[in-house]
């Protein structure tokens, strides 16, 4: 034990070396650039992965996939369990790459031990248990990697994160669509999929790390328990509110899996409901392009010049409610033609469900935009209950939404869940700020 810390010592005394050495390899404008397309693919992979399933395979082919990947995402957030955000904010290496990777271990054996339980819990059919495992390995290989791109955005290397990432979605999209197209076969895809998966983190996360960096692979689980337990209580709260807002944006697509497999439904409803629902996934793209607004409010806010900041804050609420408004009623008219035209399937009777989908996914990211603004703060933490009661909510009131009025309930019951999320942190964040302008007077 005293010779990590020494080695952390060591590791933190070189820090400033470090950084100026760094800074040489590569510039802001390259990490910014590789970062933002590594990003955007990472992000468009389940939007093409799931095109490609429902434009080549049959619709209970097309259900299986949806639901498949969609728990594939679940079980992710417990594998990847929100160390990221610790670890690439870590620049004075209070925990070193080993123990950072040991915990990634951890959590990763959890995410399949837990995965391989629901299955079991749940009574699925051999071929459909045999792809959910197969696409949440495929999963836990993405996790396996985020530990690698952590370490370069701690080590101020974001390019190469942004190119590992870009590279490896549009590798798995090719092979995961060439292979549909050759063999019309879900459970072959998807078995062949986790292997590129695998090989690409040998030749990319491993090569690019053994090339640019010295670091330890090398698993001590055991010996690295202590560090291992403080980086997974630091986590515990990220991931908590990770995985509950996660399972409440897939609780409507659990509950049609479930009605589905009873026989309420017939083939195809969930295939639509994920097509129905992508966009709102992608909307959290927008938060992305104006996410370079909230560094500027971090400056103001730390230099206290507090008009400013929350004029900025205004700025940042109105821009997402405009185009929010914009993007609900151009969704309402074309979008659902659209998506029918690219996804291959008709889905004009759903203009109504599809435009309550927008309208939940508008006010998820306004608050989320709360969550950055309660960050700045550091008063994250007491935004556990807007996520605590939006899972309550979802968990009550999805599956009776959903057995009576089909993809019409699950729309109803997200928005209603996002009202609840979007409530809850605005009176969270009311009540902190005005405590906050009480100590300042």
């Amino acid at each position: 034990m005293s010779s990590q810390k020494y080695t952390l010592t060591k590791n933190m005394d070189q820090q400033p070396l470090i950084s100026e050495k760094i800074s040489n390899q590569s510039s802001m404008k390259e990490n910014y650039i590789w970062n933002m397309l590594g990003t955007i693919s990472s992000s468009l992979i389940s939007v093409i992965l799931l095109l490609l399933a429902s434009r080549l395979l049959d619709s209970r082919n097309s259900d299986i996939f949806s639901i498949a990947y969609a728990l594939g995402q679940q079980f992710f957030v417990l594998g990847y369990f929100q160390i990221r955000n610790m670890q690439s904010t870590d620049v004075k290496e209070r925990y070193s790459f080993v123990s950072y990777h040991n915990t990634r271990i951890v959590t990763i054996i959890m995410m399949l031990v837990t995965s391989l339980g629901y299955v079991f819990v749940q009574g699925y059919d051999l071929y459909k248990a045999i792809i959910i495992l197969l696409l949440v390995f495929y999963r836990a290989i993405d996790a396996y990697s985020d530990v690698f791109q952590g370490y370069f955005q701690q080590r101020n290397r974001s390019d190469l994160a942004g190119k590992v990432q870009f590279f490896r979605s549009w590798v798995c999209i090719l092979v995961f669509g060439l292979s549909l197209l050759l063999t019309k076969s879900l459970l072959l895809s998807s078995g062949i999929i986790c292997l590129i998966n695998l090989f690409l983190t040998a030749i990319l996360d491993y090569r690019v790390s053994i090339n640019n960096f010295k670091v330890d692979f090398l698993p001590s689980i055991i010996k690295d328990r202590k560090n291992i337990t403080f980086i997974l209580k630091e986590a515990f709260p990220l991931f908590l509110n990770g995985f509950l807002i996660t399972y409440v944006y897939n609780e409507a697509k659990i509950d049609i899996d479930l009605l589905l497999t009873q026989g309420f439904f017939s083939n195809g409803i969930q295939r639509d409901f994920n097509v129905l629902f992508m966009p709102v996934f992608v909307l959290s793209l927008l938060f992305f392009i104006l996410r370079p607004l909230t560094t500027q409010l971090s400056i103001y806010w730390y230099e206290q010049k507090y008009e400013l900041f929350y004029k900025q804050v205004r700025l940042l609420f109105a821009a997402m409610t405009v185009l929010g408004v914009i993007i609900i009623g151009l969704g309402y008219l074309i979008g659902t033609e659209i998506l029918g035209l690219v996804y291959g399937t008709s889905l004009v009777e759903y203009k109504v469900p599809f435009a309550i989908l927008l309208a939940g996914g508008i006010l998820n990211v306004l608050a989320l935009v709360i969550d950055i603004v309660m960050t700045i703060f550091r008063k994250q933490s007491y935004l556990v209950i807007s996520y605590i009661a939006t899972f309550i909510v979802a968990k009550l009131a999805t599956m009776s939404f959903v057995r009576s009025e089909g993809i019409l309930g699950a729309s109803l019951s997200f928005l209603i869940s996002m009202i609840i999320f979007f409530c809850t942190s605005i009176i969270i964040y009311i009540w902190v700020n005005n405590n906050n302008k009480r100590k300042r007077s």
